[in-house]
C-alpha cells in the first residue's frame, strides 16, 4: 500500500544509525567522563589555579 522511496543512502554506512551505535556512544562517553572525574579529584583544586591565571593575566597586562 505504501510508497517506499529508495534512497541512496539506504543500506550504506551514511544510513541513520541503530540503537547499538548510540548505545556504544552514550556509554563510552560516560565512561571517559567518568574516567576524566577520578584524575580531576586528585589534582589540585581549580579555584586556586583558576586565581593564579587571573593574576597572571592582570599583571601581564600593566
Amino acid at each position: 500500500m505504501g510508497y517506499r522511496n529508495n534512497n541512496w543512502v539506504d543500506d550504506t554506512i551514511w544510513e541513520f544509525p541503530r540503537t547499538g551505535f548510540w548505545l556504544i556512544h552514550v556509554l563510552g562517553t560516560a565512561f571517559v567522563f567518568l574516567a576524566g572525574m577520578r584524575f580531576a579529584l586528585r589534582r589540585a583544586p581549580i579555584w586556586p589555579v583558576l586565581a593564579f591565571r587571573l593574576f597572571r593575566l592582570l599583571k601581564g597586562r600593566g
